[in-house]
């Protein structure tokens, strides 16, 4: 759940640090009577709320790298014994060729398919597998057990299929795992940012107009108009580097601080829920390389470039996606 768009939740902790260092100035003037709102809340409630939304930040990374990891694990096992089943086809072709064995050959999935047309691929290989090594009388011509490249056998394929079965499903918990753990902290957030507004005003209740502090008062959303606009990007894979290259338009924002390429690993679309920073420009570089995602073929990253202002404003550009040849 998605909430206080005004601040996004990389911001979160900076945000409340702004809140804490101004409410500090602010007991210091008040000098033995510092600023304590409805409730009894005191800057020290606030640091204790954050010291706890840190901890549950640091536990939506390790659930974010959880999902990394599982995903790429899926996706290197996923490419290894989708080779195999390759092998096992064009074998059985070659060396089997007119037998009933090759009617009895999968369809090898996508590298994107859903786990279920793995599961019933990798059962179908295993099988006709198992019919050729141990069928009475063995087909004319050939001696079992068939071997693949390098003496792989039937039992390394099971080994294979077993692990492949294995991330799929350490993928798959990995997924709603990631998503409650950010649910938590945005619950977290919540209360914390309902105080800092109610700190607005009560500060602006405690000193004059024009006092310093009323001016230097931290702010929840952007001034208006202030938002940049979005910049046009490309995304393509390139062979030769090995790398992803994004190239973004240039931002005529007049306050504009730096570019920042942010991605999504994998999935059918951009989700700002899981995407994670990867690289920040200069203003004056336009283009970015990486290889994050992106390290076996087929992979897939959904990119975006934010332009991000003085003012801590921020606009991201439409998702591009790039795929592993």
């Amino acid at each position: 759940m998605k909430i206080m768009a005004a601040i996004p939740p990389k911001e979160y902790l900076i945000k409340i640090d702004e809140f804490l260092a101004h409410w500090a100035l602010v007991n210091a003037a008040l000098g033995a009577t510092p600023l304590i709102l409805q409730g009894g809340y005191a800057i020290a409630t606030l640091l204790a709320d954050r010291t706890a939304l840190a901890a549950q930040m640091a536990a939506v990374e390790a659930a974010n790298n959880n999902l990394q990891g599982a995903s790429a694990d899926r996706d290197n096992k996923t490419t290894t014994i989708r080779e195999r089943m390759r092998q096992f086809n064009s074998s059985v072709r070659g060396f089997l060729p007119g037998s009933q064995y090759v009617a009895m050959l999968p369809n090898i999935p996508n590298i994107s398919s859903a786990p279920g047309l793995y599961t019933r691929a990798l059962d179908e290989v295993a099988h006709c597998w198992n019919r050729i090594n141990t069928d009475v009388p063995p087909p004319a011509g050939f001696t079992p057990p068939l071997l693949l490249v390098a003496g792989y056998t039937r039992a390394n394929f099971v080994t294979d299929q077993t692990a492949m079965n294995a991330a799929f499903t350490a993928y798959a918990n990995a997924v709603p795992n990631a998503a409650a753990a950010r649910d938590l902290r945005d619950q977290l957030f919540k209360p914390i940012y309902n105080r800092l507004v109610q700190y607005r005003p009560a500060v602006k209740g405690k000193f004059p107009k024009g006092s310093s502090l009323i001016a230097s008062l931290p702010t929840l959303s952007p001034a208006p108009g202030s938002t940049p606009d979005a910049v046009s990007i490309a995304g393509v894979w390139n062979s030769t580097l090995k790398k992803a290259v994004i190239t973004n338009g240039v931002s005529t924002a007049p306050n504009l601080k730096d570019y920042q390429l942010r991605g999504c690993l994998g999935g059918t679309k951009y989700d700002t829920n899981t995407e994670i920073v990867i690289a920040t420009n200069k203003p004056d570089v336009l283009t970015f390389e990486t290889d994050e995602g992106l390290l076996i073929a087929g992979a897939v990253l959904w990119a975006k470039v934010y332009v991000r202002t003085e003012t801590g404003n921020e606009k991201g550009s439409a998702a591009v996606k790039i795929t592993r040849a």
